[in-house]
């Protein structure tokens, strides 16, 4: 079990992408296995702590899931996930004596802990799986709230044998969301033109196609297709970029609010095998390559191989290692000059234009191991199993394929520690 918050506007969304949180987005479809239900309850929970480089963004992680079986036929189930989030977070870029650098926000008098980023969230999912002889169906709906963004979120998936062997699943999911944002009121925060608060919204549609196939008894292929479109208000209200005015007789930088596009589609391809060796005392290998393209010009590339080895006494260890590589938005640049438009609160020669460091081009190395332990011999629970875990995260400008060096500016590093169990009972 493992769920990364997702923040959508102020820290970074590679916690998203580097810790395993396509497995526990809110309204993001997951692949339901089918076949009988298992009479018994399940309970898990977890922390994490999520440390960036820098002392920019710190994250606490709480995270609790049940599971119930109703009946022969069906299985409840809820998650809930709360984070506290404190630090600060890169804002804009400005040139100094030629080089760019970035400008992190500073305290807030509003905020209760005296950083300029202070805050909580809270999300609650619960869903419902119908298993049957030829497969399961799954619907799952929940809402996220925080101080300046509210989502809900609805979905479903269907999971189908294709044969009476049931060695190859046909797997169909779809979700939808429905956003608000109202950022929080601060220097940096967009406010209408008579100066109160923004509130706008955005909608998010999801769509999963994909088929699971059992290659032997000791090897597993998987690859799914996720379509994604999301309209409405896609700009960051945390993220300004900076520009440099020439004057007839000087210049000076002046930082006025980013803008995005409100439409974007994405299409994303996720492959992976899994390879048991039972000669290496029930070993597994993990292998998986990830390519995602977007109607704002990024295309990535993830590759990630895990090694799950049981050792003794029921322990196991799970090293594994990722790598991932993107290119820039066609509307990123790491600064800006140009007309500003009457308000100075745009620039009058782009239509649409960001400096976030997340949407220009770049490399990441990762890697991590995790330990997990289960405990047998207790009455009353079939099943115990502690894990840890650590990962260390690395982003480099060089690291992208094609070794950009555009955003060395824009370099860091987090640490990530986990420690959760799951019981069953």
């Amino acid at each position: 079990m493992m769920v990364i918050p997702v923040k959508r506007r102020k820290n970074n969304n590679t916690l998203a992408r580097l810790a395993c949180a396509a497995l526990a987005l809110p309204g993001i479809m997951q692949t339901a296995t089918a076949g009988r239900v298992e009479e018994t309850y399940n309970a898990d929970f977890q922390y994490g702590h999520y440390s960036e480089s820098d002392q920019r963004i710190d994250v606490d992680i709480f995270e609790a899931a049940l599971s119930a079986p109703i009946g022969k036929a069906f299985t409840f189930n809820v998650n809930v996930v709360g984070d506290v989030i404190s630090g600060a977070s890169p804002v804009y870029n400005q040139k100094v004596n030629g080089n760019v650098e970035q400008v992190l926000s500073g305290p807030s008098p509003n905020s209760p802990c005296g950083e300029s980023i202070c805050e909580q969230r809270v999300s609650v999912t619960p869903g419902l799986t119908y298993f049957f002889d030829a497969g399961s169906v799954n619907v799952s709906g929940g809402v996220s709230a925080e101080n300046d963004y509210l989502s809900r979120y609805f979905g479903s998936n269907l999971s189908l044998y294709l044969n009476k062997k049931k060695l190859t699943t046909f797997n169909l999911g779809a979700s939808v969301a429905f956003d608000e944002i109202f950022p929080s009121v601060s220097p940096w925060a967009h406010t209408t033109a008579d100066g109160g608060r923004i509130h706008e919204s955005k909608t998010s549609q999801n769509y999963l196609l994909g088929v699971t196939q059992v290659i032997d008894k000791d090897s597993l292929l998987q690859s799914n297709q996720t379509f994604s479109h999301s309209s409405g208000y896609l700009t960051d209200p945390y993220k300004w970029v900076g520009v440099t005015v020439v004057m007839p007789d000087f210049s000076f930088n002046l930082p006025i609010e980013e803008v995005r596009p409100g439409e974007k589609f994405q299409w994303a391809w996720l492959n992976q095998y899994i390879r048991h060796f039972g000669q290496l005392n029930n070993a597994a290998l993990h292998l998986n390559y990830r390519f995602t393209m977007d109607n704002w010009g990024i295309n990535s590339h993830t590759f990630e191989t895990g090694w799950h080895q049981p050792i003794a006494y029921d322990w196991q260890i799970i090293p594994r290692i990722r790598y991932y590589s993107q290119n820039s938005a066609d509307f990123y640049q790491p600064t800006f000059s140009g007309k500003l438009s009457d308000d100075f609160r745009r620039l009058a020669d782009y239509s649409v234009y960001s400096s976030d460091y997340r949407l220009a081009g770049f490399g990441a190395i990762s890697g991590g191991i995790r330990l997990s332990k289960v405990i047998t011999g207790i009455k009353s629970i079939k099943h115990l199993q502690f894990q840890a875990g650590i990962e260390y995260y690395n982003r480099r400008a060089g690291y992208q394929l094609g070794e950009s060096s555009a955003t060395d500016f824009a370099n860091f590093n987090y640490y990530l520690v986990t420690a959760s169990f799951n019981s069953r009972f």
